[in-house]
Parts: structure tokens; C-alpha cells; sequence
């Protein structure tokens, strides 16, 4: 499933459980954000090398290549992308396990479940 939205700052989001990816995208519909979605970090490294964003949202635990594999993928690239703000999304939010996310490149985390002020909030705080 890929969807695509035009309003705004271009947006990625990867996450492989459904019902999370409808209800993140719905909420990004409803705030006007352009984005793409994807359902696992392998579709998303795809979608990021051929395109312009502007954040990233990112699940952390999906098959294939997690967030944190994402993310670690990104800021090794050769070129200003690099620099692209990543924001996790995930029910493991402790301060622990951030602290591993910030290591690989993560700039933010979001807990869920989050709700769509929330979600604006670390939007905005990127953007």
C-alpha cells in the first residue's frame, strides 16, 4: 500500500501495522501535510532515494528493516538528505530505549498512541 497526498511539506511515513498507518495518515490528512506512506522500512529507503522530504515518521519495529535500520541508513547517505529530521513512532518510547534511537540518528520519538496534537506538535517542532 503506498498512498500519496498533495498539501504542504512533503512527509514519509513507514509503518507496517495497518490500522497504525490509517490512522497516522488520516490524521496527517486532516492537518493537510503532503506524505507517503509505506508499510516497511525497505519501501521506505526506496521512496527516499528517489524523493524529497521534508521528516521522516518512522515505526521502529517492522520486518524486513526497522526504524532504527532506516534511520541508520539515512544518515550514512552521501548526500544532504542525510540531514532529513527522523522522528520514531513507537509504544516503546522509555528514556533507555530513546536514548538508543538518538544514537543511530533518530531525532525525536513519539509514543503511542499519540493523538493528532500531539503528532503536530513534533511535526512542527521539525518543520
Amino acid at each position: 500500500m503506498q498512498d500519496r497526498h498533495r498539501i504542504g511539506n512533503k512527509l514519509l511515513v513507514a509503518e507496517d501495522n495497518e490500522i497504525n498507518l490509517l490512522v497516522v495518515s488520516r490524521m496527517l490528512e486532516i492537518l493537510g501535510y503532503e506524505f507517503d506512506a509505506v508499510e516497511n522500512g525497505l519501501d521506505g529507503i526506496k521512496l527516499f532515494e528517489q524523493n524529497e522530504y521534508d521528516l521522516v515518521l518512522t515505526d521502529i519495529q517492522m520486518p524486513g528493516m526497522d526504524g532504527m535500520q532506516v534511520a541508520s541508513k539515512i544518515r550514512t547517505m552521501k548526500t544532504k538528505k542525510r540531514d532529513t529530521p527522523i522522528v520514531a513512532m513507537t509504544a516503546n518510547a522509555d528514556l533507555e530505549e530513546a536514548k538508543r534511537f538518538y544514537a543511530v540518528g533518530i531525532n525525536d520519538v513519539l509514543a503511542k498512541p499519540f493523538n493528532k496534537a500531539e503528532l503536530l506538535k513534533c511535526i512542527k517542532k521539525w518543520l
